[in-house]
């Protein structure tokens, strides 16, 4: 099938929403309205990952836009990330491993997709670090270069963990400077001495750092889209199909509505998701071997069972193909020994796998991989040894507790589904597993019912290990038949709210309406937790009739307090096309809380569909209602206080509102509506102008919209026109003016607009207008025009017809006709004139002289390379304008980008470009540049830097060139290095390692001198910077210099210390001999008092033993104000905050360490002073909101170390955390370190054959048999 056109979108996922402790689909149902982007969009970012649920089209997604860009001419490279721990050079499946090299050599922004952090953690914990470590290594120094795209599902991403490793593996400076040049009045003809340069400017808005986006579900028109360019003859049945069979949650999800559209297409008929999977692999069985008779479909199912086993149990996902050799993959023909090399080529390239990569396929989707290994292990299952030995595969021993395969779970929804024994179980003991995936609206409604109960019961019990479900899963159980059972538990435990937020959607999903009272009651009070709220509003407003809604929204409103956005956005995306809901969202407008300007409630979004709902009504006059709610609107727009009084009387507090107020009389208009006409409505079109000012970039689309509607209808474009007169004339009268011409409205940009049609209406006003000083505005404005379409003399007959009533119109006619030159404006167009002509005469003197110019070099290509009038150090304005024509007056991101000698060749032939290539080569042994610490000014480069640079960046294309180096010529390139911006120079890195005796004689002083005299609050970006981000080979060589200097001197600047603890650690400094540091470094009285978090920070990463007793005294005796600064400090200092990376040893990273640690932090940055950033938009992240987050950090890092010992520490923190709500989230982390540690080691293929070969046999298993081993970690 091909492609099908579908622009999918991506919603940013707030910071605020971005927590360890909770699934990002439970934070996020409630606000995830904000604003959509597209891939475009996201090609600008330099860090991203997109979250998105199984079957939602990420892999073809990342796939897709590699493809994109590199058909585009970008290097893009699309890789599997379970395949970077094998072979990079074969992971690639877009790009190649040799455009991968091409692009590390070159100076080329690359793009690369990295997917799914699920897949990988399916094999090993911490997998996705090592995959993630090998390509970083392999990007090196070019990662800031690199577009990384990395995809997950939300409950395999870590929001916090994942994002620190991903910025620490591979970060990225955002702050980036250009060069511009500096004004020079050189002619290219002068061969004088260039005395000019360039200017350095750091970007005031740093590119963005990591985004986490979640890619959005199909929409209605979506599914409609899919379906046709899938061959579904009528859409709008398969539509209604799909919501009378509540499949509309499968259908949003494009590897679910492959399969629902492939069953409607043969059925013409819609089954549950179990049997549609099925069929659907029956079906491309059955298509692949229809001409070999061996292959029945009951012996290709098997075959495809048994592979899926394997993938899973080995955790290997690629399959070999027939001729091919590859040792990572599975052979197939090591399972299946009786099929024959074509029966296994037919299984293989069947429509269940993908294409081949490389001679090897894999399954196509990893739902189906699971059903048919499901599958496999529900066939075995007929013998009690068999059963026997399954179950020890499923249920694990660890730590005295019984835990579920990690290796095996993804099974389990579907395993449930064939048999009994382990269904009851499984909801008995893990009923989460019921919801994670699988067809569990297929279980018989007192699996569900127990399912369900055993959920609730779960959430209620505060010593549970189930903590923080998904909501979003519950979908999988909502039928209607659950309906008696839900009601009885939402009379039950009606109180709690975390119960409540389930069941709110479980009733919206499965259409209870016989739920929909007790909801309403929760939806209506202020004091429920708002994402209970939320989700009784919409079951109220899925349900319920008209009425009932409207009658909650009224209790809503009749409630005491602010109504939370998110609430107010939920009621206005259910509202109907009605009086009452109009009136409804203005009375809640007065009430709902502030409008940040990032908002991510969606409210703004929802308004403006409520608009679109009003024009589209059956109502009788959707135009009146269009108005009223237009009218209402502007009353909140005039609210004061204005933007600015006279100037732009528009509300600050509810600007936002324009553009919801600018649809509906877009909508007025388009029905050509009197109320278009309106004073509400030439209020608000008046006011756009003004608020373009401040907030133009809201109302953009709105404006080109109505810019292009309204002059098309004159009676509103006459109207907006004398309205604006009006409106100027009473701002006029204010001082004492009057106002008699249209350039005061004409200026501004209103919407309406004059064209030579216009003129007969134009002139028609000089008569009809009543107001004298209305007929000058009208004279006024049809003389321009008449000026503007050329003066036709017709026109300018009729002009003076049409003022022939009054005397003073006929003398101002004349006046505009035969003007008497005003002093000023004479001037100023004798001025004007002046420039043209000298602008004309430059540019042609201009174009002669370099084109003069260009002859001359040809003629004598001598005088580039050395003008007998220059000294060593300088360079000519011929070499001067020879770099900036190489640079076609771009800005600068690397100085040495005069380098591209070649360029010149079209225009100036080879002889001179050679000169030029030969002149910066030779010119930079000349000229010695100054450093910094020498006294060179940072933000002021002279050229003949940038051409020393350049003849650098010639001469040392490779290692050899820099070998050949002297000593001398060593310095003076390093002097040049200094001087790059962004980073070091390509031969940096070279030079110093070939040559570190003579680089390290300049760059040391200079390391030096930024230690000693960088300031404590600025920051830094000179050397140390530059060595942290684009040197990072060189920090095993420069470790122990700064090591030295910290143990003689004190580091004043913050950043300074930051970078040298990098370059210390990552350099090879020995954790003891840092501990020393930090030692002496806190008992020196001249340390600063602000540092000395930090340094209890460094020797707490590698001496805790001492560290931490010491911190436990220091915390005891200081006060709470104190120690709350120390604690954001020290936490941040330790673990790193989004701005500030830090390298740490990691010596703390024990069980005991780590819990004390936390307990500590816990104690000094309190939970109860926590900033809460929910639902307030975008903001600058602060230290504290850093050290919170590095607070929950010490957590994640001990839950994550595989050990008894971790297991332990965190039972215990479970019963003694300060925070008693955190206790459960500690239970449930405990019970996954168990699951994780209890887990089978991968399988190898031969053991998989010999456990299926034996599993067939029923009463033939030996608990002997190697995989046996598999029963403890």
């Amino acid at each position: 099938m091909p492609p099908v056109p579908l622009n999918r979108r991506f919603r940013l996922i707030p910071e605020t929403y971005q927590k360890d402790d909770r699934p990002l689909g439970e934070m996020w149902l409630g606000v995830a309205q904000g604003e959509l982007t597209t891939w475009e969009e996201l090609f600008y970012d330099y860090r991203v990952v997109i979250l998105a649920e199984a079957g939602a089209g990420k892999t073809y997604e990342l796939e897709w836009a590699a493809r994109h860009l590199s058909d585009r001419g970008r290097a893009a490279f699309f890789i599997r990330i379970e395949d970077l721990t094998n072979s990079f050079e074969t992971a690639f499946e877009v790009g190649t491993a040799e455009a991968f090299a091409a692009w590390l050599d070159g100076a080329d922004e690359a793009w690369f997709f990295l997917d799914s952090v699920d897949e990988i953690r399916l094999t090993e914990a911490r997998a996705f670090e090592q995959a993630l470590r090998s390509f970083a290594s392999r990007v090196g120094l070019a990662g800031q270069r690199a577009h990384v795209y990395v995809s997950s599902r939300p409950y395999a991403w870590r929001p916090q963990r994942d994002r620190a490793l991903l910025e620490e593996l591979l970060p990225f400076d955002n702050q980036t400077t250009e060069l511009s040049r500096q004004a020079s009045n050189a002619s290219v003809t002068d061969t004088q001495v260039l005395s000019d340069g360039y200017s350095a400017t750091t970007t005031e808005n740093p590119l963005p750092a990591l985004q986490l986006y979640q890619l959005t579900s199909l929409e209605t028109e979506d599914i409609r889209t899919f379906a046709e360019y899938s061959g579904v003859s009528d859409t709008t049945l398969f539509l209604e199909e799909l919501e009378r069979g509540n499949l509309f949650p499968l259908a949003r999800l494009p590897f679910d509505l492959r399969d629902l559209i492939g069953t409607w297409n043969v059925e013409h008929a819609l089954a549950d998701r179990l049997t549609i999977l099925q069929e659907s692999v029956r079906r491309q069985l059955s298509q692949a071997a229809s001409n070999i008779p061996s292959l029945t479909l009951p012996r290709m199912e098997e075959g495809a069972q048994l592979l899926a086993l394997c993938v899973v149990l080995t955790g290997v996902s690629n399959l070999r193909l027939q001729g091919t050799a590859t040792d990572e993959a599975i052979q197939p023909g090591d399972l299946l020994k009786d099929w024959s090399p074509l029966e296994l080529s037919t299984l293989l390239t069947s429509g269940i796998f993908g294409e081949p990569v490389y001679g090897e396929v894999r399954f196509r989707h990893r739902e189906i991989r699971e059903l048919l290994a499901a599958r496999w292990i529900s066939n075995r299952l007929g013998s009690e040894a068999n059963r026997s030995h399954i179950d020890q595969w499923l249920f694990r021993s660890r730590y005295g507790t019984t835990v579920l395969s990690s290796r095996l779970r993804p099974l389990l929804p579907w395993l449930i589904l064939f048999d009994g024994a382990i269904r009851d179980r499984i909801i008995a003991e893990y009923p989460e597993v019921v919801l994670e995936g699988g067809d569990a609206a297929a279980l018989p409604l007192t699996a569900r019912e127990e399912t369900l109960s055993r959920v609730i019961e779960h959430i209620t019990d505060v010593t549970s290990s189930l903590q923080g479900l998904d909501n979003s899963a519950i979908v999988r159980i909502a039928r209607p038949d659950l309906e008696p059972l839900t009601l009885k538990l939402i009379e039950k435990h009606v109180g709690n709210d975390d119960v409540m937020f389930i069941l709110g959607r479980l009733v919206w999903q499965g259409k209870m309406s016989q739920c929909v009272e007790p909801l309403a009651s929760i939806a209506s009070d202020p004091a429920r937790g708002v994402y209970a709220r939320l989700v009784s509003v919409r079951a109220v407003a899925s349900l319920a009739g008209v009425g009932r809604f409207l009658q909650l929204w009224q209790a809503i409103l009749s409630a005491e307090g602010s109504i939370p956005r998110v609430i107010f956005a939920e009621l206005v995306a259910h509202a109907p096309p009605l009086l009452e809901s109009l009136d409804l969202i203005l009375k809640t407008l007065s009430r709902s809380s502030k409008q940040e300007r990032y908002d991510s409630t969606g409210l703004a979004i929802n308004l403006a569909e409520f608009v679109q709902r009003l024009d589209l009504t059956e109502q009788p006059d959707p135009a009146d209602l269009l108005h009223r709610f237009a009218d209402g609107l502007l009353a909140y727009l005039k609210r004061e206080p204005h933007f600015e009084r006279g100037e732009c009387s528009v509300s600050k507090a509810f600007h936002w509102l324009m553009p919801i107020a600018l649809k509906c009389i877009e909508q007025l208009i388009k029905r050509r509506a009197p109320a278009a006409l309106s004073p509400t409505s030439l209020a608000l079109l008046a006011a756009v102008p003004a608020l373009m000012d401040w907030h133009g970039e809201e109302i953009q689309g709105e404006k080109q919209t109505l810019a292009a509607l309204i002059p098309e209808w004159h009676e509103l474009n006459d109207a907006l026109f004398w309205w604006t007169v009006a409106e100027c004339r009473g701002q006029k009268a204010q001082t004492g003016q009057s106002l008699k011409d249209d350039w005061p409205v004409t200026w501004p940009g209103h919407f309406w607009a004059f064209d030579a049609a216009s003129f007969p209406r134009t002139l028609a006003w000089i008569q009809e207008r009543p107001l004298v000083d209305d007929q000058y505005v009208a004279l006024a404005r049809a003389h321009r025009t008449y000026t503007e379409n050329g003066k036709p003399q017709p026109w300018h007959d009729q002009l003076l017809t049409a003022t022939g009533h009054s005397p003073a119109l006929q003398a101002t006619l004349q006046i505009m006709l035969n003007p008497s030159p005003d002093p000023a404006t004479l001037q100023y167009q004798t001025q004007e004139r002046r420039y043209q002509q000298q602008h004309a005469r430059r540019q042609a003197k201009e174009r002669k002289e370099w084109d003069a110019f260009v002859a001359d070099l040809k003629a004598n290509p001598a005088i580039v390379r050395r003008s007998p009038v220059l000294q060593a150090n300088e360079i000519s304005s011929i070499q001067a304008h020879l770099l900036e024509h190489i640079r076609e007056g771009r800005g600068l991101s690397k100085r040495s980008e005069g380098s591209n000698w070649t360029v010149l060749i079209p225009e100036f032939g080879s002889e001179v470009a050679e000169a030029y290539r030969d002149a910066t080569t030779g010119f930079w042994r000349g000229y010695q540049p100054r450093t910094r610490s020498e006294g060179a000014a940072p933000n002021s480069i002279p050229y003949a830097v940038v051409f020393g640079l350049a003849g650098l960046d010639i001469e040392l294309e490779n290692e050899d060139a820099v070998t050949r180096l002297s000593d001398a010529e060593v310095e003076s390139a390093m002097r040049y290095a200094l001087w790059e911006i962004n980073g070091f120079p390509r031969w940096f890195e070279a030079l110093y390692r070939l040559h570190p005796a003579a680089a390290a004689k300049i760059l040391s002083p200079e390391i030096e001198w930024e230690l000693s005299t960088s300031v404590a609050a600025q920051p830094s970006y000179y050397v140390l910077h530059d060595l942290v981000y684009h040197a990072p080979g060189l920090h095993a060589d420069l470790a122990s210099t700064l090591y030295r200097w910290l143990s003689k001197y004190q580091v004043l600047n913050h950043d300074c210390l930051r970078y040298s603890r990098v370059i210390m650690t990552a350099g090879g400094i020995q954790a003891a001999d840092i501990a020393v540091l930090a030692t002496e470094k806190l008992a020196d009285p001249a340390t600063p008092l602000e540092q000395r978090p930090v340094w209890h920070a460094i020797r707490t990463d590698v001496d805790p033993t001492r560290s931490l007793p010491a911190l436990k005294v220091l915390v005891k005796e200081g006060s709470a104000q104190d120690n709350a600064l120390f604690g954001e400090v020290f936490s941040v200092a330790l673990l790193g905050g989004r701005r500030d990376a830090v390298q740490s040893i990691g010596t703390f990273k024990m069980p005991s360490y780590l819990k004390d640690l936390y307990l500590l932090v816990h104690g000094v940055v309190r939970v109860a002073d926590d900033l809460d950033r929910t639902g307030k938009g975008v903001y600058s992240p602060t230290l504290r909101d850093d050290a919170q987050d590095a607070r929950e950090r010490l957590f994640s890092m001990l839950s994550e170390l595989p050990s008894e010992m971790t297991y332990r520490a965190i039972l215990e923190l479970a019963d003694i955390h300060p925070a008693p709500h955190f206790r459960a989230y500690m239970r449930s982390c405990a019970r996954q370190r168990a699951i994780a540690d209890g887990d089978m080691q991968p399988w190898r293929v031969a053991q998989v054959a010999r456990a299926a070969k034996r599993l067939v046999l029923p009463g033939t298993v030996n608990s002997s048999l190697p995989e046996a081993s598999h029963a403890t970690h």
